[in-house]
């Protein structure tokens, strides 16, 4: 336990036994026994490779520790010279034989990716231009911005597995979680558009405005553009150059002579060098630190679904990351066995919702609870209103629990990390305490089911992000849509059959290719047909339903 340095009574609480506690506190966090490998693994997984070997993380948690790493380092706990120094020179890190490893790095992050192609090609602003502005809804389009994390938990979660081959490996990915439909297009859009139009909103772009018509090669809607230009005209060298530059020379030869046939397909050599760019950060190599092995067979892509014709039903899960007082919600109002409003109070003391009048009482007679009704929080009296006209249902006394446990037995005695955010989101969306199928969620789990029954057709729809939740066995993959729309991917491309040499560019992979490439290139090949299927759809659509205004 931490230390305590406050007096419990109010009066006799001081600020010096406040900075007492606080520091204390703080040395307790920064000393603890986990902290140094917390530490180590996040750095390893940010810098190297989403899954260290225990003896890495062991090496860089030992230099946190001591100070030192050989001879970097002040021998100060906590060193970060010494720390950085041991998770960059380690020979995980430097070794070339794990670049053959198809286990070995990582997805790179939206955002550093956008970073490192813009400093690679020498952005620069143009003249009269004080700083580089980028759109508003940048964030929201690659899923990153800096200093701006949705959640404690940043933008991604470290233990997270993804699907494919990693996922069949049980391997950690976390950048996974960025890499869906919508953000796949808000990068793809922002970079092409960047090449092609400098940084400016021109379709998709990542500039604030462009107050002029869109034309390929005219900068004059940009606040910067691309500077850089190659060492030569030969096309060899070129594609050479830029795969050095933009994937560390981790451009396989089927892609380097794919776009230096494309180069060369193209008069124009200022249009030729476009082309060339757009096609190296729609590879794989790219988008992520591995190597790829293309064994020539083109991925497997889903069928559009048929429509059937008759209704449907649609059922939503709303997920809401942050924080619930779940005792607060709903609460012990009439019970004839025993007063369990008082039991509740009692225990719950000065954060207890009182008086009991005050609680939207609702009528639970006809369930097997202890109480005849309960009460909800009184701010609730939309949900109130639902649950008296049989629109909403409370689970009561459901959670993670697979066999009942006290403070005294609950490390042991519980499967999941009961007092941990991130772990309760993710148990909230799987409910299987039992962990009888791990990688599947609920409605996953559901959808799974119907599919079986052949009765029914299944399609499962995210917004804005994935969700473990609709994780299944069964049927396709689900869409993810922006809470915004969806804008077509790469509306006006450079030439004609591009999407195809994109596509070409990201075929099926060898077994002994890296696995995050392979999942990016599946992810990004669905995401092309998903976004294509969907824009067709919605372009069609007509609504009928008058929607009230939801200002």
């Amino acid at each position: 336990n931490t230390p305590s340095f406050m007096s419990i009574l109010n009066q006799e609480a001081t600020v010096r036994d406040a900075t007492h506690e606080v520091n204390a506190l703080i040395d307790h966090l920064l000393y603890h026994p986990n902290t140094a490998p917390f530490i180590a693994l996040r750095l390893i997984q940010r810098f190297v490779t989403s899954n260290p070997t225990p003896e890495y993380v062991k090496v860089v948690a030992t230099a946190f520790r001591t100070g030192k790493y050989e001879t970097f380092g002040s021998g100060e706990y906590g060193d970060l010279a010494a720390t950085m120094s041991a998770v960059l020179l380690e020979p995980d890190a430097l070794s070339e034989v794990l670049d053959a490893d198809p286990f070995h790095g990582f997805i790179r992050e939206p955002l550093l990716k956008t970073i490192a192609f813009m400093r690679s090609m020498e952005v620069e602003l143009v003249p009269k231009k004080k700083a580089l502005e980028l759109a508003y809804p940048f964030k929201r389009r690659i899923g990153q911005m800096a200093h701006s994390f949705d959640s404690v938990f940043s933008f991604f979660l470290p233990e997270f597995v993804p699907t494919g081959k990693p996922g069949a490996a049980s391997l950690r990915s976390p950048e996974a979680m960025l890499v869906d439909m919508p953000k796949i297009t808000g990068l793809i859009n922002g970079l092409y558009s960047t090449i092609k139009y400098g940084v400016s909103a021109c379709n998709d772009g990542f500039g604030e405005t462009s107050s002029k018509p869109c034309k390929e090669g005219d900068f004059s809607n940009a606040v910067a553009k691309l500077s850089y230009e190659p060492s030569s005209g030969d096309a060899d060298t070129i594609v050479s150059e830029l795969a050095t530059l933009l994937t560390s020379g981790r451009l396989s030869a089927a892609n380097k002579q794919v776009i230096k046939e494309a180069y060369s397909s193209m008069t124009d050599t200022a249009a030729a060098l476009r082309l060339a760019q757009q096609l190296i950060i729609s590879s794989p190599e790219f988008h992520t630190s591995n190597t790829v092995q293309m064994n020539g067979e083109s991925r497997t892509i889903p069928t559009n679904p048929e429509p059937s014709g008759v209704p449907y039903k649609a059922l939503i899960f709303v997920m809401l990351q942050g924080g619930a007082d779940s005792f607060n919600m709903l609460i012990p109002h009439t019970c004839s066995s025993k007063d369990m409003y008082k039991e509740y109070s009692d225990m719950r003391g000065s954060i207890a919702i009182s008086p009991k009048t005050s609680l939207l009482e609702i009528d639970s007679s006809d369930s097997d609870q202890v109480c005849e009704s309960f009460g909800m929080h009184p701010k609730l009296s939309a949900a109130h209103q639902l649950y008296n006209d049989g629109d909403l249902v409370w689970f009561a006394n459901a959670g993670v629990l697979y066999r009942p446990v006290d403070k005294n037995n609950y490390k042991k005695g519980a499967k999941s990390a009961l007092f941990a955010h991130n772990s309760m989101q993710r148990e909230v969306q799987r409910i299987d305490p039992d962990k009888t199928d791990v990688e599947t969620g609920v409605l996953g789990r559901l959808s799974d089911a119907l599919i079986s029954q052949q009765k029914f057709s299944v399609e499962k729809y995210n917004i804005y992000k994935g969700s473990q939740s609709l994780d299944g066995h069964h049927g396709s993959q689900p869409f993810i849509v922006d809470a915004e729309g969806i804008p077509e991917i790469n509306r006006n491309p450079s030439i004609t059959n591009m999407k195809d040499i994109v596509k070409s560019m990201n075929q099926a992979t060898e077994s002994d290719s890296g696995v995050f490439a392979d999942l990016f290139a599946d992810l990004f090949l669905n995401s092309l047909h998903d976004n294509e299927l969907l824009t067709s759809a919605l372009s069609n659509a007509h609504i009928s339903t008058a929607f009230g205004d939801d200002s």
